[in-house]
């Protein structure tokens, strides 16, 4: 896909994410509008519900097709069929839509291009399983997804006993409720018994989930953009500043946080690994929460009133440490990946033309290889030999492509830059 056309349909994606933010603000039940309280409520509640559904369609519009019209109404019945069983079935279950959305998604893997569904000579037989699979399959998939939440919550119900919550692995349920919001589940372990109280290990749980959400996400965001292509840092950049404006937003933070997980796995992890250090710095300093798990992310988050008037330095450090410990974890993540995809792009490379660094025996050959390995001859800045050491002093480190000249030295020279 071109990169133009990538970044038009990848911006789409952001449109329901900022109409359900405007939304949610204007139908605020704490500012009086001319609706009364059960009508406001009903409509931001159908909102919560529809919004998320052209978030389903923009996302399915990224995924190529060989009808674009019938996958877009096939997207957008699905998830009407799927929100009409939850709601009726299971109504208390789903806290955000997150599930309908990707449940949604798996109908469009049953109309990717296809030559034999493009051809005149498509049997009946064909036409009807790839009709009963695309009805089937996303039911198959909200099914697969109740099953593994339920499981995860009777693990959880078991493990989290006073004695679990007293250890130190009482840190990783930050990041398995942040995964668990991602689904849309997280009011499951809200109403967990034994997280109310108001021990200093559940605050550091509390002030880690809010900071996460309303600090460390925006932050890693923005510091994934700076390591993105042109076509896609617009994207990140505008999805870094709804989420400043939506971080108390359930839906929109289950939205964000779902994105991702499923376009940016490196930066989902190091957010989660991020939630632990910010665990263990909360301990630490045994700062007061301004929430409770009865009003985390049920559906919204709720603030205790003038929280932000009884701040002290240590909540401004932990807040400091909320940009700081991301923007480190998505460098050194960027960097690694950065580093895999070079050795992968070369092996692949030595692979398909057949040949090997390792092997080479002419001078000739050995020379081409380090000055492409550091950059070109224009990259060459000074040479000379120390013992058995050939130094190499170039204008730009960042041009040296490192790996290729591991190669070259684990077989003839070292080489220190």
């Amino acid at each position: 896909m071109p990169s133009s056309k990538f970044q038009q349909k990848s911006l789409l994606l952001l449109l329901p994410l900022g109409l359900l933010a405007i939304v949610s603000y204007a139908l605020d039940k704490r500012i009086p509008t001319l609706l009364d309280i059960e009508s406001q409520t009903l409509l931001l509640e159908t909102c919560r519900i529809i919004l998320p559904g052209f978030f389903a369609i923009a996302a399915a519009c990224m995924v190529p097709t060989f009808n674009r019209k019938l996958q877009i109404a096939t997207v957008a019945f699905i998830y009407s069929i799927l929100v009409a069983f939850s709601l009726t079935k299971y109504q208390n279950f789903f806290t955000q839509p997150t599930s309908w959305i990707i449940s949604s998604l798996v109908a469009t893997l049953f109309l990717l291009p296809n030559s034999d569904i493009e051809s005149e000579d498509l049997s009946f037989r064909s036409l009807l399983s790839k009709v009963f699979c695309i009805f089937t399959f996303p039911f198959i998939a909200l099914f697969t997804i109740m099953v593994v939440v339920k499981n995860i919550e009777h693990s959880i119900l078991i493990t989290f006993t006073s004695v679990f919550l007293d250890s130190f692995l009482s840190c990783l349920f930050v990041p398995i409720y942040e995964i668990m919001l991602t689904l849309g589940f997280s009011s499951l372990l809200n109403s967990l018994v034994s997280l109310q109280s108001e021990s200093a290990i559940i605050q550091a749980m509390l002030n880690s989930i809010m900071l996460t959400n309303m600090i460390s996400l925006p932050a890693i965001i923005i510091t994934r953009a700076s390591f993105a292509k042109s076509y896609n840092r617009l994207f990140l950049v505008f999805l870094a500043f709804i989420t400043c404006l939506t971080s108390k937003i359930g839906t929109c933070i289950s939205v964000e946080l779902l994105i991702l997980m499923f376009f940016y796995p490196g930066t989902f992890l190091a957010l989660c690994v991020s939630s632990i250090f910010l665990f263990f710095l909360n301990l630490s300093l045994q700062l007061g929460t301004f929430t409770s798990f009865y009003m985390l992310y049920q559906p919204d988050l709720i603030l205790r009133n003038l929280a932000f008037l009884q701040l002290s330095s240590s909540h401004f450090a932990v807040i400091f440490f909320s940009m700081l410990i991301p923007l480190v974890m998505q460098i050194v993540i960027s960097k690694i990946g950065k580093i895999n995809h070079l050795k992968n792009k070369l092996k692949r490379r030595f692979r398909n033309s057949g040949f090997n660094l390792r092997d080479i025996k002419n001078p000739d050959l050995f020379l081409i290889s380090i000055l492409n390995g550091i950059g070109g001859k224009s990259n060459l800045k000074a040479v000379w030999i120390d013992n058995d050491f050939l130094f190499i002093k170039v204008f730009n480190y960042k041009k040296v492509v490192i790996p290729q000249i591991n190669l070259i030295s684990n077989s003839s020279f070292a080489f220190r830059f």
